[in-house]
């Protein structure tokens, strides 16, 4: 479970998420020099940076086997390894007797008042989930009930899915609920479980306990790189950035139902604003 230390300190991200001592390869860096990971994971690493910063675009074959292994000073098998893993994690595709290719097609997600995940993937012709990944009650921060209109320390429900795209990962979500005017909110989560399932939404979810319509009041993006935590989830290298949309939603009486604040790989994703 996610701690109230990184709740109240969300929104002030250090630099210590990109670099903590541990990690020296760099991105397009020749060298690879991370004491205690595998060399094929160092190379995948770079190589997924690579293609998040545009060194390689949509489509651009990478070079061989051969000249990867040349550039990091490691063996062609270990080149092999990390190429197969990035295609299992979405990043390349591989055609035989041709090669590797980058696979960056950034997923466009329309931010309106009533534009929704699971809508933007199925018009994009992809299958959405979403994962819980953790719940819990805590108390507002102050920043938290400023959002949600309630006073600092009272008890809101904290809840943490993972959405994803043909289950590949596209968002890591942070919701806070003011439980005292969402009755029965725990239980309709509780329901979902802990697997991936394509049947969520925040409409049948607020439906069940009573709230029949919501719409987004206030959008904030910015960026900044990762936690651990949230690269894993990602499938994303620790270095590269994220995208986090910070959003007040309300009810028909224009009272806050939910803060969120949502991770989104900055490589992958589009995000129109409706206006």
């Amino acid at each position: 479970m996610p701690s109230q230390r990184f709740y109240t300190t969300i929104r002030k991200p250090s630099l210590q998420y990109a670099w903590t001592g541990q990690r020296k390869a760099v991105v397009n860096s020749n060298r690879i020099e991370r004491a205690g990971v595998s060399l094929w994971r160092q190379v995948g690493d770079v190589l997924a940076e690579d293609i998040a910063n545009g060194t390689f675009t949509a489509g651009e074959r990478l070079p061989s086997s051969e000249s990867l292994a040349a550039r990091f000073s490691v063996n062609r098998h270990t080149v092999l390894k990390a190429i197969a893993h990035l295609e299992s994690e979405g990043f390349l595709r591989i055609e035989r007797a041709r090669g590797a290719y980058a696979v960056v097609n950034p997923i466009e997600l329309r931010l309106g008042a009533r534009s929704w995940f699971e809508q933007n993937l199925r018009d994009g012709n992809r299958t959405p989930s979403r994962k819980l990944i953790a719940m819990e009650r805590v108390r507002a921060s102050l920043e938290t009930a400023t959002a949600l209109q309630i006073k600092p320390g009272s008890p809101v429900l904290f809840v943490t899915l993972l959405g994803e795209a043909d289950g590949f990962p596209v968002n890591y979500n942070y919701n806070y609920f003011p439980l005292k005017r969402m009755p029965g909110l725990e239980e309709a989560f509780r329901d979902i479980g802990k697997e991936p399932t394509e049947d969520f939404s925040f409409g049948k979810i607020f439906k069940s306990i009573g709230v029949k319509d919501f719409r987004r009041k206030t959008i904030r993006i910015r960026a900044r790189p990762p936690s651990r935590e949230e690269a894993m989830h990602l499938k994303m290298p620790i270095s590269a950035y994220i995208l986090l949309t910070e959003v007040v939603q309300v009810d028909s009486k224009d009272i806050p139902v939910v803060y969120a604040e949502t991770c989104y790989s900055a490589g992958r994703v589009s995000l129109l604003l409706d206006i």
